[in-house]
């Protein structure tokens, strides 16, 4: 237990830690997408205030460059938070803007990075005449030249993220920064709007459907996890205690097993373990013709154990059988005077599919019905059907059965995988109809109609037919409204008793009884 409780620990820590770390990191990339989409919309006004400037000179009211023409340009440029300077242009030559005024000498247009589909020309780099050291980036469109200013998103700017800004030609796959801190990302990359993760960054990429801008975002992952160390830790805090929550309940299940299994084992050498009759009824005699031998048992805390559960433990752990030879020794001895006195009563008793592979069940039912002077016959096996997968090699220890005379019974009849050459090939003597179709008869469910079916399988080849759970009285006159030979038992007829129980009911039997039909 100490173990597991480590291992569920260290593991919960850890799956806690990958846990948190990938939510950080998608939490941050929505919030670089999200970043890129505030972006885009600033980068959209931008667009729209160049279209303004452009559209103010073409046409322009004024002669070029005229004093009235620089006071439009002064103006615009003024108010502008976007725009260094708006300067006129003409033949490849620039001739004046309004922060230099008139040139005396015109000169030449810096040469373009790019041109945009609009046919804007892109220029970046541009040493300026007014500030030498200064590069800018510089556009030019029909005559009118504007200097983008370089901190035009620089109010925008978030802690630990990176981010350019583009202008593109998606047309022949440029690009040209504007703004922003210079990242490596290929021009195909950014006009695909991808995302990635190189190198412990973090990149995510968005172009406007309204100009011709792009942005890229960027983050590195240690900058990421080390802001949210705190949020980590409680990630993996939790899912550490998480993991050692589970890992007890796994243990203490596990314990548990064993436990069961140790406890069960003293039960069956002690003879701590006790049986109750369901009795089973001839439907058109109502005759009382066999019963069914029921396992009980309460762990020594006094608590009863479920029988599927104990069984199921008993055939994980190997020993079934001692638990298969320890009922057919108490149910001979507790109702041997019954089965003596009515020679046509049938005493059911379940076993595994792992008791007929074992050699000592037949040795085991020989002694114990030969000392209790009763007949094989008068011992139906119950093989739940969906224990029998290896029919081949339960065919011989059922022949030999046969032989000495027991007879073999199917329990939970039509809950595995049954067939007219399933019930020929085993040469069963009776079916037990499992409850679920007894439950649905007479109703609409899709159940309902299966149960005839195997009423009428079961005699076009021949065998009996038990029908297990009858609680009301509404099924058991549907059973009798089908018109076939069966036996049945549940509730409506009474509930699992003991020995002595079983006796006075058979006493009490108002005909008596004769060879069953199964």
């Amino acid at each position: 237990m100490v173990v597991l409780a480590l291992l569920g620990t260290a593991f919960g820590v850890t799956c806690g830690y990958w846990i948190g770390r990938a939510t950080l990191l998608r939490t941050a990339e929505n919030g670089l997408l999200n970043f890129a989409a505030d972006l885009i919309g600033h980068a959209d006004e931008y667009a729209a205030e160049l279209r303004t400037i452009g559209d103010a000179f073409n046409p322009s009211p004024y002669p070029f460059c005229s004093h009235e023409e620089l006071a439009v340009m002064q103006a615009l440029t003024f108010r502008s938070l976007q725009v260094k300077d708006i300067g006129r242009t003409s033949n490849g030559k620039f001739y004046c803007s309004a922060f230099l005024g008139r040139l005396a000498q015109p000169i030449p247009v810096a040469p373009a990075a790019m041109s945009l589909p609009g046919g804007a020309r892109v220029s970046i780099h541009v040493s300026l005449v007014v500030a030498a050291s200064a590069l800018a980036t510089v556009l030019e469109d029909k005559g009118v030249t504007v200097v983008l200013s370089p901190n035009a998103f620089d109010h925008w700017s978030r802690p630990h993220v990176r981010f350019m800004v583009l202008v593109t030609n998606r047309i022949t796959g440029q690009i040209a920064q504007i703004a922003g801190e210079a990242l490596d990302v290929a021009p195909a990359w950014v006009l695909a709007q991808k995302e990635k993760q190189v190198a412990g960054e973090i990149y995510r990429s968005r172009c406007s459907t309204h100009s011709d801008f792009c942005i890229v975002t960027a983050e590195s992952t240690s900058d990421i996890l080390s802001g949210s160390r705190a949020l980590l830790l409680e990630y993996s805090g939790l899912s550490g205690v998480a993991g050692l929550g589970l890992s007890l309940a796994v243990a203490q299940f596990y314990m548990r097993r064993i436990g069961l299994a140790q406890q069960l084992r003293r039960a069956i050498r002690k003879g701590a373990i006790a049986l109750v009759y369901q009795p089973i009824w001839e439907l058109h005699s109502r005759r009382l013709v066999g019963a069914e031998a029921l396992v009980r048992w309460s762990d020594e805390d006094g608590v009863a154990v479920a029988p599927d559960l104990f069984v199921g433990v008993a055939e994980e752990k190997g020993f079934v059988s001692e638990l298969t030879a320890m009922v057919v020794r108490r149910a001979t001895g507790e109702i041997g005077d019954l089965l003596r006195q009515d020679a046509g009563f049938t005493l059911s008793i379940n076993i595994a599919a792992a008791d007929l592979e074992n050699d000592s069940l037949l040795p085991q039912l020989e002694t114990h019905v030969r000392q209790a002077g009763i007949k094989p016959e008068q011992i139906a096996l119950e093989l739940t059907e969906r224990s029998t997968t290896g029919i081949d090699c339960l065919q011989v220890a059922i022949r030999r059965l046969h032989t000495l005379g027991y007879q073999i019974h199917i329990d939970d009849f039509g809950t595995g995988f049954s067939s007219l050459s399933y019930l020929y090939d085993l040469s069963v003597d009776a079916i037990k109809i499992d409850r679920t179709f007894t439950r649905s008869s007479g109703t609409d469910a899709v159940t309902a109609s299966i149960l005839p079916q195997i009423l009428s399988m079961a005699e076009s080849v021949g065998v009996g037919v038990i029908v297990e759970g009858v609680e009301t009285e509404s099924q058991l006159n549907f059973l009798e409204s089908t018109g076939k030979p069966m036996c049945a038992q549940g509730w409506y007829f009474g509930r699992p008793v003991a020995a002595l129980g079983l006796l006075a009911i058979h006493e009490e039997s108002n005909s008596p009884a004769e060879v069953a039909i199964l």
